[in-house]
């Protein structure tokens, strides 16, 4: 275990990044609860004295790797809508495969975001994680509804609120994936790509403006 304190920023920050790598395997694996700081240190090489140079304790960490988790989706979401679309069905779908993307291979972050904290009351009792986390949030819900208030002004979708509806979605494509983390699909005998597609498909069907 390393015990000296480093003297260069960059040893500081191959430490901390360290750290964040070996609190994220922990917190994909034991959930927030699960994982105790001396886990992380004791994973990561480094004393506990080392992790409380970087980090104030496991929700400061914990809020770290929620933030590098939006951060790392907004970036794909962005990427997803940077090239040009025939409609904005086809923008919505490719808002969603990023989606389903980030959980396929960002899985860790998926889980630390959207699944371990849940029902964990320090971490919805830090006044600093909580607002920085739901502005990521709505700011991902912007994005998603100015694509259905386009798609309303372009006279291609049914006039809807389009806040609300892109709530729904979201929330639907999270119960999708969700079903996944509990293996649900498989004992229902559905696998994820099958049901991501009929979903894609029944937004389709609900957004398109009827004659």
């Amino acid at each position: 275990m390393e015990k000296l304190r480093a003297r260069t920023g960059e040893e500081k920050d191959i430490r901390k990044n360290r750290l964040l790598a070996t609190a994220k395997h922990l917190f994909s694996t034991h959930g927030y609860q699960g994982t105790r700081i001396s886990m992380i240190t004791r994973e990561a090489g480094l004393s506990p004295a080392a992790f409380y140079l970087y980090f104030k304790g496991k929700t400061d960490i914990y809020r770290a790797l929620c933030l590098e988790g939006t951060k790392v989706l907004s970036g794909m979401i962005r990427e997803s809508l940077s090239r040009d679309f025939p409609d904005h069905i086809s923008k919505i779908t490719a808002l969603g495969r990023a989606y389903v993307d980030f959980f396929v291979t960002h899985r860790a972050y998926y889980d630390i975001i959207t699944v371990h904290h849940l029902g964990q009351n320090d971490f919805f009792m830090d006044l600093d994680m909580v607002p920085e986390l739901e502005a990521r949030g709505t700011e991902l819900l912007h994005i998603l509804s100015s694509v259905i208030e386009a798609g309303i002004t372009a006279n291609e979708f049914s006039p809807e609120d389009p806040w609300k509806t892109a709530a729904l979605l979201w929330g639907m494509m999270d119960g999708v994936l969700l079903m996944e983390v509990r293996q649900t699909t498989g004992y229902i005998g559905l696998d994820l790509e099958a049901l991501i597609q009929h979903f894609f498909n029944t937004v389709m069907a609900v957004l398109k403006k009827r004659d």
